[in-house]
């Protein structure tokens, strides 16, 4: 695997896939900053500052991570379907080696964007003069649910991206799930939660804002597991199907 691995690198050198996530990660961190920065903390919104942080990251990968994992998946996949490459690449590494050799190097992409994302959110909170002490527990939550969704979320990208010769196809499909997962989540109590995939970045937060009285109150509930439960086994299902097809593929 590390040989396939540092294959799939060196193909991508050019492609320069860094450069989306980094990109991705200075968009949703500077719309952030100056949002505060424009409207900082008063004292009362200073004692819940990690919860309102939390949110407001939590609707950035909402909006912004569907289409940059469909970007990314349609990048490291254009390598092969721009040449029409597999007949010959086939003959020398497995068909297997090449889905879970760019799964991987995404995957790492994946871990380190959500890393950042976390950390960013600790110094905000100390650069806004947050009071709240920082909730570790729901930090850890946060990291690792953008981590395992957005890994489900990949999955598809990249599955669609190998099936599909033209890119503008799963490119779409990326966007509107970026539209798709907003609008879900204006609508927590009904089916779309459930059936729309790219809106489990705001299912898997345990954090939920109620507007009474002219004030904002945050209250930490639990997670639904039945429906991450489904949504996982989707993932699962749709990876298994997926590669099979892939393995399947006529070259």
């Amino acid at each position: 695997m590390m040989k396939t691995l540092l294959t799939e690198i060196r193909k991508c050198r050019k492609r320069k896939l860094w450069f989306i996530y980094l990109c991705a990660l200075a968009v949703m961190v500077l719309w952030i900053y100056g949002s505060f920065a424009r409207n900082p903390f008063t004292p009362s919104q200073a004692k819940v500052g990690y919860y309102t942080l939390l949110l407001n990251y939590t609707l950035m990968n909402l909006i912004f991570l569907p289409i940059v994992l469909a970007t990314s998946a349609s990048r490291v996949c254009d390598i092969e379907n721009k040449g029409n490459t597999y007949k010959q690449l086939f003959t020398m590494q497995s068909r297997s080696s090449l889905f879970h050799g760019k799964l991987v190097l995404n995957g790492i992409y994946i871990f380190l964007l959500a890393l950042l994302e976390t950390l960013s959110i600790c110094v905000m909170g100390r650069h806004f003069h947050a009071a709240q002490k920082i909730p570790v527990n729901l930090l850890v939550l946060f990291f690792v649910s953008t981590f395992l969704v957005s890994m489900v979320l990949y999955v598809m990208q990249q599955v669609l991206s190998l099936l599909m010769s033209n890119q503008l196809m799963p490119l779409f499909i990326g966007l509107m799930g970026t539209f798709t997962g907003v609008f879900s989540a204006f609508f927590p109590n009904t089916i779309l939660t459930s059936i729309v995939p790219w809106g489990y970045y705001a299912v898997t937060s345990p954090l939920m804002m109620e507007y009474t009285g002219g004030e904002v109150f945050y209250h930490v509930v639990p997670l639904p597991a039945e429906k991450i439960l489904g949504f996982f086994l989707f993932g699962l299902i749709f990876y298994a199907a997926g590669f099979y097809r892939y393995l399947k593929k006529e070259v």
